[in-house]
């Protein structure tokens, strides 16, 4: 019976027609939607005449009509993609039921009936049972089948026409799918209320079966144009213009941020990079109140974080959307967790706020006093409580939110118009004390 050893997490580079690697590195440019460009350096010795040279080092989840040759000095004649071919993961899953054995990265050897394979996890039928291996962990796996494949992968091949014998140096851009990408914000909050520790990593995120080691890795921020069957029209062009573009931290109207070199991204593996190095910066926290016109409740406010995305402090940078984690660095110098917000992508100038949970100490209490409605009149007046029981000074901000034609006839606290249904009232309130505020509003219908 044949044997064959199936290396499912191994990507290894092979050059045919006399092809030797370049010393340009390998690259992969990631997109947050799924898509990625690989960049692959080529060295071809071609002899006079007409060339046939090919390249099977190619992702199995390439979009077929991507790939472009960058080749000067020859004349390429066609590129023909094969697309006949079988990733090792189908072929397993025709194989169910095969005798198959099972190296794991510790060194143990097991053996049994292959009974499923999917992209986390390889389950067999031993002489102990059901046994489920994580892919992560498993170095090798052979499978003992008669009639194997020569083709596990696609492959590309040219032909091309030199007028003399010469040594040409190529660049193969390509689209696959498989790879995305997302920042990952860590801000570490002071006990002091003011200062904090930002933190941003790129996570990068291997969703095929390939490995890709000591490769250059770029991320993109910006949400490209897509076509009816979701392979990004504009990638392609863009790929094109990577080299030229990147060394500005530009993608055409994308950003772009370059993670480092000579990296490694395994199979199935999220690998965080730093993508804005650690720095010092200054925000706010303020308490919030927020109500409608028919609330009447009593409950504590909402706490939020806010910081500029300003020269002044310590960014003006772009920042692109993500998870936010915040943390809060106690007396003791411990770091508690305090909670968990996605945030929006933030230009230079603009500022972030994130939610950070309820305030124990800090309580809101709203009643309706008089409320009177005619045929098209309604006047309504309110009264609004903020209780501080902490033992520090507090930001406030109270939100009302009146809908329709209104006017605000008297009230007790000066009030800021943020748009055409919202005001607030900016309020400071000290330690073991509390704040209230009366107004009156009037709305008027034909």
């Amino acid at each position: 019976m044949k044997k064959i050893l199936i290396s499912l997490f191994l990507f290894t580079i092979v050059f045919t027609q006399d092809m030797i690697s370049s010393d340009n590195s390998r690259e992969i440019t990631i997109y947050k939607d799924g898509f990625a460009t690989l960049k692959e350096p080529i060295v071809w010795n071609l002899k006079a005449g007409k060339n046939t040279t090919r390249f099977d080092n190619l992702s199995p989840n390439i979009v077929f009509d991507s790939p472009n040759l960058d080749l000067q000095g020859v004349q390429i004649l066609s590129q023909t993609m094969n697309r006949n071919f079988n990733s090792s993961d189908s072929f397993l899953k025709n194989n169910i039921g095969s005798q198959v054995e099972i190296r794991l990265s510790n060194g143990a050897v097991n053996q049994g009936k292959l009974l499923d394979i999917n992209g986390s996890s390889i389950a067999i039928n031993t002489n102990k049972g059901l046994m489920v291996f994580q892919r992560t962990k498993i170095d090798f796996i052979n499978l003992k089948a008669n009639n194997i494949q020569d083709k596990f992968s696609p492959e590309i091949s040219w032909d091309i026409f030199s007028s003399q014998d010469q040594t040409v140096f190529a660049e193969l851009t390509y689209l696959t799918s498989g790879f995305s990408w997302k920042p990952i914000y860590k801000l570490e909050l002071n006990t002091n209320d003011s200062s904090a520790i930002l933190n941003v990593d790129a996570e990068v995120i291997n969703h095929s079966n390939i490995n890709l080691l000591g490769i250059n890795i770029n991320v993109v921020e910006g949400e490209l144009n897509q076509v009816n069957n979701n392979r990004p029209s504009s990638m392609q062009m863009q790929a094109r213009r990577l080299a030229d573009d990147s060394v500005n931290n530009k993608l055409g109207d994308f950003y772009i941020f370059k993670l480092g070199n000579n990296l490694n991204l395994k199979s199935l593996e999220s690998v965080q990079f730093p993508l804005i190095p650690k720095r010092s910066i200054s925000y706010e926290k303020i308490y919030v109140f927020s109500n409608v016109e028919r609330d009447q409740k009593d409950e504590p406010l909402d706490i939020e974080i806010s910081f500029d995305n300003s020269e002044e402090n310590n960014l003006n940078l772009p920042l692109p959307s993500g998870i936010a984690y915040l943390y809060e660095r106690s007396v003791d110098n411990k770091l508690n967790f305090l909670a968990k917000n996605n945030i929006s992508q933030l230009y230079k100038g603009g500022s972030a706020s994130f939610s950070a949970g309820k305030a124990f100490d800090i309580v809101g209490k709203r009643r309706i006093l008089n409320y009177d409605r005619q045929s098209n009149v309604e006047e309504s007046t309110i009264s609004l409580q903020v209780i501080n029981s902490s033992e520090k000074p507090i930001k406030v901000k109270v939100i009302e939110k009146i809908i329709g034609d209104w006017v605000v006839k008297q009230s007790s606290s000066m009030y800021i118009k943020d748009d055409a249904s919202t005001i607030y009232f900016p309020l400071e309130i000290g330690p073991n004390s509390s704040q209230s505020v009366t107004y009156t509003y009037k709305k008027e219908w034909k």
